[in-house]
């Protein structure tokens, strides 16, 4: 809960995560997940996050993010990573998830809307966008809830057609 807490409010303090993420690559940890599980996250704010983590001595190598989609903000933010280098991302297939600690926390953001994103900035996955979509079609009705990803819902209504950024 590294942009917004449900016991602290929106404004978690960048230095406490800063200090915490330190704390751990100091006793080993291999990469550290900066989660913003309520989804309260802004552009702005995950700006201002990594460069603290910067400043901090946080390398860009060590970090990945864990974005929900809560306010509708976690491809904004997930753009705000990727342009100061993240790579690595968490993502649910359909959207799925959410936190119990945190009440009204959407699911994670969309593995298919993602993918789409870093396919649009002509980044390369290796990921089957098709299959996918078709697997998040799949657990949403299993699950009988909503497919969260409107780049899976857009596939699925196309008959399957994945329509790479930048055709028509």
């Amino acid at each position: 809960m590294a942009l917004g807490c449900p016991f602290e409010g929106p404004s978690v303090d960048p230095h406490t995560v800063a200090s915490l993420a330190i704390s751990l690559l100091e006793l080993g940890a291999g990469e550290i997940s900066v989660a913003d599980t309520t989804g309260m996250g802004t552009a702005p704010r995950t700006r201002e996050l990594l460069r603290v983590l910067k400043e901090a001595g946080v390398r860009i190598e060590d970090l990945a993010f864990h974005f929900h989609d809560t306010y509708g903000m976690a491809l904004v933010n997930t753009v705000v990573a990727l342009e100061a280098g993240v790579r690595v991302f968490d993502a649910s297939v359909g959207g799925l998830g959410g936190c119990p600690y945190s009440p009204g926390a959407t699911g994670n953001v969309a593995t298919e809307d993602v993918v789409h994103l870093c396919r649009s900035l002509g980044l390369e996955t290796g990921v089957d966008l098709g299959k996918v979509a078709e697997v998040g079609e799949w657990i949403s009705g299993v699950l009988g809830r909503g497919n969260a990803s409107s780049v899976g819902k857009a596939i699925m209504a196309q008959g399957r057609k994945v329509v790479q950024p930048g055709t028509t």
